[in-house]
């Protein structure tokens, strides 16, 4: 079960827990990486075009790759420092789902250029639009063995947010899991409550014996909570594979990709991957 891909992005410069999801920043104009045979136009908001020498494109002082050993991306456009130097130039494998089942192939990624309406001065364009030549993915990774592509199982749950001292299951091949969320909540100045010290454990059966675990915990929340977006067998290991939004802030999004092929030994799930967005 997987929530629209629309959910996916959940940031914006003013958006809450309860507010319409949006793309992480709302680009109206896109230009790719300038040539030195054929600079780029870049198209504005309305009917008139901006001549190429009154824009200059910044691309320096890109972010390194990360040093996990996957690597994950979405669809979209971000600010310059959340997409990678060469995340163009991985062997990138994405999930779809078509009629029903879902499938992991090989796909490739492109990173341009284009506007940050809240990072960009007049004349400077240093957003990073990511587009995938096999689009409409669920997402997007590297790092996992071309020999996983194919079709991929996927767990069956019901609900994908928990409020404090409940549980959610998730069902594969005929057995249970659980995310168990804990935490407390505190009365703010304007009477409100806020969830502080929260977190989510996962429980379930490995090699025949019960193993539980901490997944993620903060310490304080402001209009977000943890998301359940997709659970099934990436690494084709028999343990359904989780995505989650671990944010804890309106304006974030921190997609997170725990795989049970790399946990250690007593536990379920090893983190493997981390996408942040910032909206403003």
């Amino acid at each position: 079960m997987l929530l629209p891909f629309s959910l996916l992005l959940l940031v914006g410069c003013s958006q809450r827990a309860d507010a319409p999801p949006a793309a992480p920043t709302d680009h109206s104009r896109t230009v790719q990486e300038e040539t030195a045979a054929e600079p780029a136009e870049v198209e504005a908001s309305g009917s008139s075009t901006i001549a190429p020498e009154a824009v200059s494109l910044d691309t320096t002082d890109l972010t390194p790759e990360p040093a996990t050993p996957l690597k994950l991306l979405l669809e979209g456009s971000y600010h310059k420092s959340e997409v990678w130097r060469g995340a163009e130039k991985q062997a990138w494998l994405g999930l779809y789902h078509e009629k029903g089942t879902y499938i992991l192939r090989p796909t490739s990624l492109q990173v341009h250029t284009v506007e940050d309406p809240i990072a960009d001065n007049e004349g400077i364009i240093s957003g990073r639009a990511v587009t995938a030549a096999d689009s409409n993915g669920l997402f997007y990774i590297t790092g996992l063995p071309a020999s996983k592509a194919g079709s991929v199982d996927t767990a069956v749950f019901s609900q994908t947010t928990l409020a404090a001292n409940k549980v959610l299951a998730y069902s594969y091949k005929g057995k249970e899991y659980y995310i168990k969320a804990y935490g407390d909540s505190v009365q703010t100045a304007t009477g409100q409550y806020r969830y502080t010290l929260y977190g989510w454990k996962v429980a379930g059966t490995k090699n025949g014996r019960n193993v539980e675990q901490t997944l993620a915990e903060d310490e304080a929340f402001d209009d977000s909570i943890y998301v359940l977006l997709w659970a099934g067998d990436l690494d084709r290991d028999g343990v359904p594979d989780l995505l989650l939004d671990l944010s804890n802030h309106y304006n974030l999004s921190r997609y997170v990709l725990y795989l049970s092929s790399m946990a250690e030994r007593g536990k379920l799930y090893k983190k493997a991957a981390v996408f942040e967005v910032v909206g403003c």
